[in-house]
Formats: structure tokens, sequence, C-alpha cells
């Protein structure tokens, strides 16, 4: 699970370095239902098919290890996210 919440300034300011915006939300609606309150959106150019990456979770470590998984497979350079996973 990713646990370094205090650096996730350091990792958007990354991605947006290589062209990748990140947005990060938590929905009171979904956690009053019980369902997976924390939605990471990540959006550019180099994403593939749709430039898009949404991710849904019950916290927002596991929001981040699924949604920098799912960046590590995309084509392109993306070994540096090791050090983030």
């Amino acid at each position: 699970m990713w646990t370094h919440t205090a650096d996730l300034e350091l990792l958007m300011d990354r991605l947006a370095e290589v062209g990748v915006a990140m947005l990060v939300r938590v929905d009171v609606e979904r956690l009053r239902a019980g369902r997976p309150q924390w939605t990471l959106f990540l959006s550019g150019p180099l994403l593939h098919p749709a430039n898009t990456i949404r991710v849904d979770a019950r916290t927002l470590g596991d929001g981040l290890t699924k949604a920098l998984d799912r960046l590590r497979g995309q084509p392109g350079d993306w070994e540096w996210l090791d050090a983030w996973v």
C-alpha cells in the first residue's frame, strides 16, 4: 500500500512535469453510502487509450497505489514511479 501521503505534493509536481494532471477527491455521499469515497483521476496525452486513468478506492493510500500501478503499465518511461510505490 502507498503510505507516503506527506509526499503527495512532490508526486503531483513530478507528474505535472511529465504532462500528467492529477485530481484527488473525497466524496462524503459515497462515504455515507459505504462506497469507496476516494477518487483519483489522472489525465494527459501520454495516457492510453482515452488519455485518462480513474481509480475509486476506500483509502487514499489504496487509490494512489492502484493509480500508480496503472500508470506504470502505460507505454513510456515510468520506471521513476518505482520510488513512489
